[in-house]
């Protein structure tokens, strides 16, 4: 089982991040592919290092020939040199080494391309405009058919797909079919996916936010930005907002409104003693989405109501009464339910009276994990780019034509490029590490390339450390 380009530092983050909330299946996953290989290795060869070696010292009490002392040596050898090679190889399976070499090494990459956001001069339009992010979990490209862009031999997205060709999508892709933006160094998660696209860098193991309500105090994010110009802002969930310093993050950046799991049991929205996989499912997010767009609409002034949907979270995803089962696959039928209610969604905010003077961002928080043995994943192919899907429905910029929309960038690069999409005018079109896709300025992906990024991003970073 794989995810993408989750790295060892994301699995310390998790390890020391609030996990109150978690669907069990997801903590029993992770315990099977990532916990219990290791333990069962070290086990094997202590154990056979006991009845072997010190049952060769055991023989010499009995009446029997004496064991040379250079055989035990040599056995003993062995068996160090076995349990130090388990050692190696669950080290090496899961990034422990590179982990370890990279943070001993220094880097001034953000000193030389990270463009603080504070001191970037932005002209927003004179009437601002509402934001929409629907953070959509594990979402990807990949799940659209092979004629449309993606890996699958049916399309699970038939209705995404359609909103991207209606709308703007930026894709890879270069004769236009469904694409996106890859993760880059820890972002291939939710909290780095949701840093990532709203602040424009990766998120790095000592992340304070997840053992405190502050995190990265220092950082300019969107919603900073957004707060200054007088936005009422929200995020919305059905989980717990403390998994993984998720209400931290939105609360320090800046004073949103958290709408989680806990508020709905508060507001009524669903009975105390309610839950379901993370929380509540989708079908009831999306409810409480409506809900709350018209309270806030009705406040005169802008908003923006950031969502993240759970319900196609690895490794099966959740089925709830709206699903059809169409396909042979449980995880394959949730992505098609939670295509299908996107949709319906959007089409919803359509016949709004704020609709006109609104922008709506679908984007997948980051990839999929992909469990190699999976019937939904049999298609899949080593040389296909997997990408994160996004869809920019009535954006405000003064769009034009001839700006192309096949790039190659990542998710850092949904900040700069969703505030051109709000109507806002960026100075240098560049903040943190993300590029204003609109501008047709290149993308640091497109100077510089994914692996040499990313190799820069794993290592010890002086001014990436003063965010904190």
């Amino acid at each position: 089982m794989t995810c993408g380009n989750v790295s060892f530092s994301i699995i310390l983050l998790q390890l020391t991040s609030p996990i109150k909330g978690t669907d069990s299946g997801i903590i029993n996953s992770i315990i099977k592919t990532a916990v219990v290989p290791p333990v069962l290795l070290a086990v094997a060869a202590v154990l056979c290092y006991l009845f072997i070696v010190r049952g060769m010292y055991a023989l010499e009490d009995l009446p029997v020939k004496k064991i040379p002392r250079w055989s035990k040596i040599c056995i003993e050898v062995v068996m160090v040199v076995f349990f130090l090679h388990t050692v190696q190889v669950q080290g090496t399976e899961i990034g422990m080494w590179d982990y370890i070499q990279s943070v001993r090494e220094s880097s001034d990459f953000y000193e030389k391309e990270y463009v603080n956001p504070a001191k970037v001069k932005m002209t927003f339009p004179k009437e601002k405009k509402n934001l929409i992010y629907i953070f959509m979990e594990s979402m990807e490209s990949s799940y659209a058919d092979k004629e449309d862009g993606g890996t699958m031999d049916d399309n699970y997205i038939p209705n995404l797909t359609k909103l991207a060709r209606e709308n703007v999508q930026f894709t890879d892709k270069k004769d236009g079919k469904v694409g996106g933006p890859v993760c880059l160094e820890a972002t291939a998660y939710t909290a780095g996916g949701l840093v990532a696209q709203t602040s424009a860098i990766n998120l790095k193991v000592m992340n304070s936010g997840a053992v405190s309500d502050s995190f990265l105090p220092n950082l300019t994010a969107l919603g900073d930005i957004l707060n200054k110009q007088g936005y009422n802002q929200m995020f919305l969930c059905g989980s717990d907002g403390d998994f993984a310093g998720r209400d931290a993050y939105f609360k320090t950046h800046k004073d949103y409104q958290i709408e989680d799991y806990k508020a709905a049991i508060k507001e009524g929205d669903i009975p105390k003693d309610y839950k379901v996989y993370w929380g509540h499912e989708d079908k009831v997010l999306y409810e409480r989405a409506k809900k709350n767009l018209k309270k806030l609409s009705k406040e005169g002034k802008p908003f923006n109501l950031t969502m993240l949907t759970v319900d196609t979270h690895f490794p099966n995803g959740y089925i709830c009464d709206l699903c059809e089962n169409k396909y042979d696959t449980t995880y394959g039928n949730a992505v098609a339910c939670a295509d299908r209610q996107v949709y319906d969604f959007v089409q919803w905010i359509k016949k709004q009276d704020f609709y006109e003077d609104t922008t709506i961002i679908i984007a997948g928080d980051h990839t999929s994990m992909v469990d190699t043995g999976s019937k939904f994943w049999k298609s899949l192919s080593n040389d296909y780019q997997r990408t994160v899907y996004n869809a920019i429905i009535n954006p405000q910029c003064a769009y034009k034509k001839k700006v192309t929309t096949k790039r190659k960038f990542s998710t850092m690069d949904m900040f700069p490029t969703t505030l051109a999409a709000l109507g806002v005018e960026i100075d240098g079109n560049k903040l943190g590490l993300g590029t204003n896709l609109f501008s047709g300025e290149e993308t640091l992906r497109e100077e510089l390339g994914a692996n040499y990024i990313n190799k820069e991003l794993k290592r010890n970073d002086k001014m990436y450390n003063q965010f904190y």
